[in-house]
């Protein structure tokens, strides 16, 4: 625990790539919270921890924000993890949270200078490569030289991957939390294509141009059915019965009728949703955080955010690596190769096999090519009582809290020959 009252900071990059490199975007500011100081008693730079922040998430990672009848209000989502002799150590380390890139202080309804009007629809997409390249650009700006241990659960799993991909140097090592792998799943890419086209054909939504509209003319439907969908599958736990690509239902509907399937067997997220049991306590849970969830999103932060999913491609930027061609064309001394491939390369992953959003086969096909690309690459498997929910909060009983010891052990430093 990091019993600290922890404010957000704000830094601005004078320009940030935007539109896959395409662009540029002044005066961007980023949002991050800090744990532990920045350098150690005798004046030297602590190692450094960056945390890379889940899909709708916060900076919040540790401490509180303030303290009411004696007890912490908000404590950050991995808390438990952090503090003195915590397997994430605020003595040892300086500790750098940041904030998801587009959020309720940048985002499309922002004024543009140019036209001084919203931005909506004119606003710039900022894939993960820029998002990645705008992250290592803040450390940068803060100070930080190297990154020793590189953080994220879910979409700061993606974030990490690229973040290692673009500059392998400047990581050690990797935590990462129901990861994805190197390339996104079928399944998540169509899942996510789908709510981005909901999301766009919501008649409200108006190409984006939408700020100006009073609050009841502002799109509101497709977010909550987006939202619905993906808060389910964040939940609870996946059921393979439950159609994710709306293109095969005519198909299981044909097979029904010729008596090859079920029909109890075909769900779709619309009848998932309405024969939920209302007085079951992990309905009233989904029911109680999706409505917090709606009520604070706004639909286009929701649609930049997915659209950036849709750009993850981290396996084009680590081909383009000077260690990779190396180990792969050969070029050098394989053992040479291999030692400077595993000094950036330390991967811890820990997945579970009920995540209904990032497939644990995608961490699997990792594991398998590992050795081969030269990752020094370990993943833990959470038990199947263990959702994807389970990497987002270290306060849940069926949390990451479970492999406490071993994230401590990862990330404790290399005994001295």
């Amino acid at each position: 625990m990091y019993d600290q009252i922890v404010k957000p900071q704000t830094l601005v990059l004078d320009t940030a790539p935007c539109n896959d490199g395409q662009g540029t975007f002044s005066k961007l500011p980023i949002s991050y919270e800090e744990y532990g100081a920045p350098k150690t008693r005798e004046g030297e730079d602590k190692p450094v921890v960056a945390i890379l922040p889940f899909f709708l998430g916060s900076a919040h990672a540790a401490g509180h924000r303030s303290v009411k009848d004696n007890k912490r209000v908000a404590p950050g989502y991995w808390d438990a993890l952090m503090g003195s002799d915590a397997p994430i150590n605020t003595d040892t380390h300086r500790v750098i949270s940041f904030e998801p890139l587009i959020n309720d202080h940048f985002h499309p309804g922002l004024i543009n200078p140019a036209t001084r009007k919203p931005y909506g629809g004119a606003f710039p997409n900022f894939t993960l490569a820029d998002v990645s390249q705008i992250q290592r650009l803040a450390l940068k700006q803060l100070g930080v030289g190297h990154v020793n241990v590189l953080m994220g659960a879910s979409m700061g799993s993606l974030q990490a991957w690229h973040f290692m991909a673009h500059e392998p140097s400047y990581v050690s090592s990797m935590v990462l939390v129901v990861p994805g792998g190197l390339e996104l799943s079928q399944k998540t890419r169509t899942l996510t294509e789908q709510w981005v086209q909901k999301l766009e054909q919501d008649p409200d939504w108006h190409g984006g141009d939408y700020g100006s509209l009073a609050k009841d003319k502002q799109p509101k439907k497709a977010l909550v059915e987006v939202l619905s969908d993906f808060w389910y599958r964040v939940q609870f736990p996946v059921d393979h019965s439950l159609l994710y690509d709306l293109n095969d239902i005519e198909c299981a509907e044909v097979a029904v009728a010729h008596h090859a399937l079920d029909a109890n067997d075909v769900k779709t997220i619309d009848t998932v949703l309405a024969s939920l049991n209302a007085s079951d306590p992990r309905v009233k849970l989904y029911k109680q955080t999706l409505t917090g969830l709606c009520a604070k999103t706004d639909h286009n932060v929701l649609l930049w955010q997915l659209r950036s999913v849709l750009s993850y491609q981290p396996q084009a930027a680590l081909q383009k690596s000077t260690p990779f061609i190396r180990h792969l064309q050969g070029i050098d001394d394989r053992t040479d190769v291999a030692h400077e491939m595993l000094a950036t390369t330390r991967i811890l992953m820990i997945a579970t096999e009920a995540d209904d959003l990032l497939d644990i086969g995608s961490v699997d096909r990792v594991m398998g090519m590992a050795a081969w690309i030269g990752f020094d690459a370990m993943a833990l498997r959470m038990p199947a009582t263990f959702t994807h929910a389970a990497g987002l909060n270290a306060a849940s009983p069926d949390s990451i809290l479970a492999f406490k010891s071993a994230i401590a052990q990862f990330l404790k430093p290399p005994s001295k020959l």
